[in-house]
Parts: structure tokens; C-alpha cells; sequence
């Protein structure tokens, strides 16, 4: 391990103590369950989603195409933009 680096004007004082502040989920808007509930589990959870190959391809390919064209949005109106100003300026 690294030794703590000590500085000429610390003094020890701790100036904030940030021990307690950590939350596991922050921003979770869950209701707490008490101990004698036990969560229901449906038929298809939220968490154990399985795809097949084709189905993976399917979404990884319409992500990729769309992210493509709307790069390809953006190169074309820089594309006019230049070719606006060529024209101007000539």
C-alpha cells in the first residue's frame, strides 16, 4: 500500500466527516418492506431478461443504424455549412 501523503500545514483536524453519507441506492424511490414481507415474484422479472442470438443482433444492428444516420445527420449539415461559407467567402 501507498503511504499517506503528509502535508506541512495539516494539522489532524478532520474537517468534514463523511463516514456516514454513503447510500446504497441513491435517489431510490422504492418503498422500504418490512421484515415479514417478502417480495412477490412475477412470471418474467425485470432483471432476468434472456435474448436470443437473433434477437441480440436484431437490437445490437437497429442501434448501430441508428446511430449511424443520425451521424451521418450531423456530417452532412457540417458538410453544408462548409460549403455555405466556401461560397461566401470566394
Amino acid at each position: 500500500m501507498a503511504r499517506k501523503k503528509v502535508y506541512d500545514d495539516d494539522d489532524g483536524r478532520t474537517i468534514a466527516d463523511m463516514s456516514g453519507t454513503y447510500q446504497a441506492q441513491p435517489f431510490s424511490f422504492k418503498r422500504k418492506q418490512s421484515e415479514n414481507e417478502k417480495p412477490e415474484k412475477s412470471e418474467k422479472d425485470s432483471s432476468e431478461f434472456s435474448f436470443s442470438n437473433d434477437e441480440r443482433k436484431m437490437y445490437v444492428l437497429g442501434a448501430l443504424s441508428s446511430a449511424l444516420l443520425i451521424a451521418l445527420a450531423f456530417i452532412v449539415g457540417l458538410g453544408l455549412i462548409v460549403l455555405l461559407m466556401l461560397l461566401i467567402w470566394t
